[in-house]
């Protein structure tokens, strides 16, 4: 009996796709280098990169490639000269644009050949906005369990786009209907460039002495390096045949806006 145990577990082993942890040296477009850490996770059809900015602010994205979600967390520290105390942990979640990473088990299947080689992204993505109009609430777990432990430190501060909602699929034993009962609006003001509900439109969150006034905060990241697809060679004229030969690396940065009531919960100002 043991030995057809064993047996069964070297078969698991042989045939299971590997997960994959990539440490990665990264030029950003300032000219520092840093580090990217990289995971792909194969049985939970995920990717999870990590990296630690220059000014403190720990950024971790995941994308569920199962669920088409994507989770970017940021913590940020407070600044101690205007009196911020601790850290606010955020989490944003997006539609996942799958094309932006390659799949998880290409990933897990990736060698690095140079570990310390510092790399440089070919291609720039450009910037991608994201205006936020509602707290995820419970739709967080409903759209990901990767992405709700993901963000499990954020509490409620999981940000998402409304018309995002109806992009997901619903999954099984719900309806559309379902994400939009799980998820908390912001005030109908709060993204309108003119006044409404009798209140003045909401501006952006700015240095000003009264911290306890509503506005919309504005955070940046860049992802300097990430494979965002897989190269082919052809093969030799008698063959023809082409072969995957390495991998595409690209440069994006991502843009939030969201609502926050009081002034003070903006830690930083961009």
């Amino acid at each position: 009996m043991r030995l057809i145990i064993l047996k069964v577990i070297l078969l698991y082993l042989l045939v299971k796709p590997s997960n994959l942890q990539l440490l990665i040296n990264v030029r950003n477009q300032g000219g520092d280098v840093m580090q990217e850490n990289i995971t792909a996770n194969v049985s939970e059809d995920t990717i999870t990169l990590e990296f630690m900015r220059l000014d403190g602010v720990f950024v971790s994205q995941l994308v569920d490639f199962t669920n088409e979600v994507e989770a970017m967390k940021l913590i940020i520290p407070g600044e101690e000269e205007l009196g911020q105390n601790g850290h606010q942990t955020l989490c944003f979640l997006t539609h996942a644009a799958q094309a932006d990473f390659i799949a998880p088990d290409a990933m897990a299947k990736l060698r690095q050949k140079n570990p310390g080689t510092i790399r440089v992204a070919e291609e720039d993505k450009g910037w991608r906005q994201t205006t936020a109009s509602a707290w995820a609430g419970r739709a967080t777990r409903l759209l990901s369990a990767p992405a709700a432990r993901h963000c499990a430190a954020a509490r409620d501060r999981v940000y998402l786009r409304s018309a995002d909602l109806a992009r997901w699929a619903p999954r099984p034993g719900m309806d559309q209907s379902s994400y939009a009962t799980a998820v908390t609006p912001f005030p109908p003001h709060a993204l309108s460039s003119d006044a409404t509900d009798g209140k003045p439109a909401v501006g952006a969150c700015v240095s000003e002495n009264d911290h306890t006034k509503e506005c919309i905060c504005h955070l940046e990241v860049c992802v300097n390096w990430y494979p965002c697809g897989l190269k082919y060679c052809k093969g030799k004229p008698q063959g023809g045949l082409s072969y995957r030969c390495g991998i595409k690396t690209c440069h994006r940065c991502y843009r939030y806006h969201f609502y926050v009531r009081r002034r003070d919960a903006c830690l930083s100002y961009t």
